[in-house]
């Protein structure tokens, strides 16, 4: 039996974890529900790369392969002072910021997420941080940063909007092969012959349910990428079916497979 898995994700973004499903013989569309852009003004990002540059941080926290890619886009060919050390929230992240950046991090989380990085990182005292993350960012971090004894800069160093919503995107990549990809539109009529639904963030949980009201048939199986998603999923009366261990491709394969008791032996055949 071929299982069918619908990842709402940017396709290039969600290329690794298709990949992973094709192992499990699951066979996967993508659909695109936000596009990450550029805030309107620059003008504080600019002057964040400045400052970074001049070696005015002890830290860099940075949470999502997005601020990295905001990053390498505002640094050019400049590279991040050797002196300062990096705070990733987990693999995804610090392979981006090896891989964009040139650097490796120097404290990632057990747990990879915010609340991880509360519970395990400690800031030598006045540290001055420079923390730029997305407009829909958790609190979490920054109200944890707020009562420690140290200086944090905030930026908004992107904002979501639905697909399409205009704007200038951070991440223009592509798939390196062809997927199965399906339009926002589109995605209620096609739900019924989804086995698997793939959440992959907290504000596609909130575009998914102003498309479809957050109504899943019963014998559809959900997974969130992470516990921000999963409680996401639970405001919006989405029931969570399964977290990922880790919010990594092979976090979601597993994951998967537990859902659905695959042995990871079996062919992926053409999607319905």
């Amino acid at each position: 039996m071929t299982y069918h898995a619908l990842i709402l994700r940017n396709p290039a973004r969600a290329e690794a974890t298709v990949d992973e499903f094709e192992r499990l013989g699951i066979a996967s569309w993508c659909a695109q529900l936000v596009d990450t852009i550029w805030p309107a003004d620059r003008t504080q990002l600019e002057r964040m790369a400045q400052q970074v540059l001049a070696g005015k941080y002890q830290w860099l926290v940075i949470t999502s392969v997005t601020t990295v890619q905001v990053l390498d886009q505002l640094l050019g060919n400049q590279r991040i002072p050797a002196s300062m050390r990096i705070a990733s929230v987990g693999e995804k992240t610090s392979h981006a910021i090896t891989e964009l950046l040139g650097r490796d991090v120097d404290f990632q989380p057990t747990v990879q997420s915010a609340s991880g990085m509360v519970k395990e990182w400690q800031p030598e005292p006045g540290a001055h941080l420079c923390y730029p993350h997305g407009d829909l960012a958790s609190s979490t971090l920054s109200d944890w940063l707020a009562l420690q004894p140290v200086v944090v800069d905030e930026f908004e160093a992107y904002r979501s909007v639905g697909a399409g919503g205009g704007g200038v995107p951070v991440d223009s990549s592509a798939p390196t092969r062809t997927l199965n990809v399906l339009q926002a539109q589109a995605i209620s009529e096609k739900l019924e012959e989804m086995d698997l639904l793939v959440f992959s963030a907290p504000s596609v949980v909130r575009h998914f349910a102003e498309l479809t009201g957050g109504s899943v048939p019963k014998t559809l199986r959900t997974i969130a990428i992470g516990q921000p998603t999963a409680n996401a999923m639970a405001r919006a009366s989405i029931p969570v079916h399964a977290v990922a261990s880790q919010p990594t491709p092979l976090g979601l394969a597993h994951a998967a497979k537990d859902l659905l008791q695959l042995n990871g032996n079996a062919a992926a055949a053409d999607s319905k």
